[in-house]
């Protein structure tokens, strides 16, 4: 299988990474441990391996978080925790963002001297950031809010 790259969160990206990162733990079996608690009844056997398949979950996850945001999270030790405090604390940015990226192109407009090509360039870059937030926004809208704005 080829390499799995994971973008790192890097405060502005979290709905692009939380979707890859998810997909490269379910590879290795490891969502479990981001959604439930760690199991209160587990034999010696299973609770070692519910504790390597943590530490693995904690791995993957730091190993894609950009500096900063490694040190903000470095203390955690349990994956459902970490993963929980990571989408805490960018959930809330991210539906900020999402919601102005919406009222931008909702009120994007042609300026003076701008040519075409930059301006419809500048609808697909405010499009294309809308769809890494997690907007998504349908041709059909997106010719709306081009013509609109010309």
């Amino acid at each position: 299988m080829d390499k799995i790259t994971i973008p790192d969160l890097n405060g502005t990206n979290y709905f692009i990474w939380e979707l890859k990162m998810k997909a490269a733990l379910s590879l290795k079996r490891l969502v479990p441990l981001i959604l439930e608690e760690k199991p209160e009844d587990l034999t010696r056997k299973d609770e070692m391996d519910w504790i390597t398949k943590n530490s693995d979950a904690i791995a993957y996850i730091k190993l894609s978080l950009a500096d900063e945001q490694a040190l903000q999270f470095a203390a955690e030790d349990n994956a459902k925790v970490l993963w929980d405090k990571i989408r805490a604390t960018y959930i809330g940015e991210g539906e900020d963002r999402k919601i102005d990226a919406g009222n931008e192109l909702k009120n994007i407009r042609m300026k003076n001297g701008e040519t075409v090509a930059d301006y419809i360039a500048r609808t697909q870059g405010i499009s294309t950031k809308c769809h890494s937030l997690g907007l998504d926004v349908s041709p059909r809208e997106l010719v709306y809010h081009t013509v609109r704005g010309l």
